[in-house]
């Protein structure tokens, strides 16, 4: 029984591709007709390249605040990281975040001129750049508040008259000008049509002007972004186009305008810094003009002229005792200015300036370190993401625990340096009860001159950390270094001659088949139906 069936299958089988060759006519006809659709894909649809070009992003290290030498009397604060500009960990993942965010490609296609689409006549959908005989401008009120499509239909005759047609969603217009260029304006703005170059009249051209946050997210889906390997900070970035200059720019202009956001979140940070340090060393200022009105006065009313050498032997002893306690005074000031900058509410989220270290001068992980981290990362996420990302609760949650341990830390710092202090002024103490013959007015004066010192070191440190700031605002260094200069490569990547010859074999193979089998199925029908009305006759 097995045996008949198969030879049953293989009968139907042969009989099927029997009946097949017997209609060789429409395979023919349907090759034919797959030759033609694959020779007007092969010649219609543009060439189109790859462009590709690749960067490696840097670490941004900031401020470092080399060590600082400004005498004896602060010869341990050899390092303040003011400003909170330490430097932070680079984050891949954040920054391809930030180079293919809508704002970054919006910037990129506003420069290039990208949301104004100029059609190819006698064309499909081909979109021109620099080769496109006309030029449509407008101001950048416009580009902002734009929020449709708008279409402009040029005519323009031998004579150089013209005739625009401007189409949107609500509503259409007719304009005539006798030349170009010419203002038109409709209610979604004010357009400026002009010649790019000498055309050739007569001339019918068609140009739109969409949004540029719609072009940018358009965009977003076209670009490619690659790791070069794991580990590696290296990015290689990609596209397809049939225009290759306007590739290319779009990946020249791209690392450009990431460039430009870095540089200026940069600045913006300095600059705050700068604003703060300013503040600071105008009340340090203030204090020291103060202490030293006080010193001239104090040696005009106890006619003192040369004291230094009438307690020389004394100040020899207590010079190193002396010195430790003007650099803990100094820290202590510096950290009461911290702790009213960090309590402040308008500083809620501004970064904090790093100011203590550790006993040998070297910068340790603290809280402060941590807490500048989490607003870093605060606000990189606040550039890449909306308002409404629950992840940004969540970092805000995250930075007013932060704040807290800022707090304590500071808290702790302070009763941590006064009884040191304590214990130095104690020992020094002693060694004033031994300094019996010693007048009073002598000692006195040396107070003066402790606190001179203590603003005099407090004055050089935050002028040598503005310095630095000035320096680094002054210096303009990008964050994505070009490794290879975009690109085009070679050979095209469209239209694909192989995807022709597949789509050819689908359509002979498929296309016959299913007319043939159509046709048998419709004359059955027409048999049955004819074999029921000679029945019911």
């Amino acid at each position: 029984m097995e045996s008949i069936q198969q030879d049953n299958e293989t009968i139907s089988l042969k009989k099927i591709i029997i009946d097949y060759i017997l209609h060789w006519k429409v395979f023919l006809v349907a090759g034919i007709i797959s030759l033609i659709l694959a020779i007007l894909y092969l010649v219609l649809v543009p060439r189109t390249y790859e462009m590709k070009t690749r960067i490696q992003l840097l670490e941004d290290k900031g401020t470092t605040g080399a060590g600082l030498n400004v005498g004896d009397a602060v010869g341990l604060m050899k390092s303040f990281g003011l400003g909170g500009i330490s430097g932070s960990g680079l984050v891949l993942d954040d920054e391809l975040a930030k180079l293919m965010s809508t704002t970054t490609l919006k910037e990129v296609v506003l420069k290039l001129g990208m949301n104004v689409s100029y059609y190819k006549p006698y064309a499909y959908d081909y979109k021109m750049y620099e080769n496109a005989p006309l030029l449509l401008t407008t101001d950048s009120s416009t580009q902002e508040t734009l929020g449709n499509t708008v279409t402009f239909y040029v005519d323009i005759n031998d004579a150089g008259g013209v005739k625009v047609k401007t189409k949107t969603e609500e509503e259409k217009h007719t304009f005539e000008f006798k030349s170009l260029p010419a203002e038109i304006k409709i209610k979604e703005g004010s357009f400026v049509l002009s010649y790019r170059k000498e055309a050739i009249k007569p001339l019918s051209f068609k140009l739109e002007i969409s949004p540029a946050i719609a072009v940018a997210e358009e965009l977003s889906e076209t670009l490619l972004f690659d790791d070069f390997s794991k580990g590696a900070n290296v990015v290689d970035i990609s596209c397809t186009d049939y225009e290759r200059k306007r590739g290319v720019d779009l990946l020249r202009t791209l690392i450009d305008v990431y460039n430009n956001q870095e540089d200026s979140v940069k600045r913006t940070e300095s600059e705050k810094s700068i604003r703060f340090l300013d503040e600071r060393l105008e009340t340090v200022i203030s204090d020291l003009s103060e202490v030293e009105m006080k010193i001239e006065k104090y040696k005009l009313q106890n006619k003192m002229t040369d004291i230094e050498y009438d307690v020389q032997f004394y100040v020899e002893q207590m010079k190193d005792l002396q010195v430790k306690i003007i650099e803990l005074e100094a820290q202590t000031r510096l950290i009461d200015l911290l702790d009213a900058y960090i309590k402040d509410p308008q500083n809620k989220y501004n970064l904090v300036p790093a100011m203590m270290a550790s006993g040998d001068g070297e910068s340790t992980s603290s809280p402060v370190v941590t807490y500048n981290e989490a607003l870093l990362e605060r606000a990189k996420l606040l550039q890449s993401t909306k308002g409404d990302n629950p992840l940004i609760a969540q970092i805000n949650k995250q930075v007013d625990q932060l704040r807290e341990s800022v707090f304590l830390s500071i808290g702790n710092a302070k009763k941590s340096m006064t009884l040191t202090l304590d214990d130095l002024k104690g020992k020094e103490k002693m060694i004033l009860d031994k300094m019996g013959t010693v007048p009073t007015l002598e000692r006195e004066y040396i107070n003066y001159r402790r606190q001179q010192e203590i603003y005099q070191a407090m004055y050089l440190i935050l002028l040598q950390k503005r310095e630095d700031l000035v320096l680094s605002v002054g210096e303009s260094k990008d964050r994505a270094r070009v490794i290879e200069t975009a690109y085009v490569k070679k050979k095209p990547v469209g239209p694909r001659k192989l995807y022709a010859v597949i789509g050819m074999l689908l359509f002979i193979l498929v296309v016959p088949v299913v007319w043939l089998e159509t046709c048998k199925i419709y004359s059955t029908l027409f048999d049955e139906y004819r074999r029921v009305k000679k029945l019911k006759k």
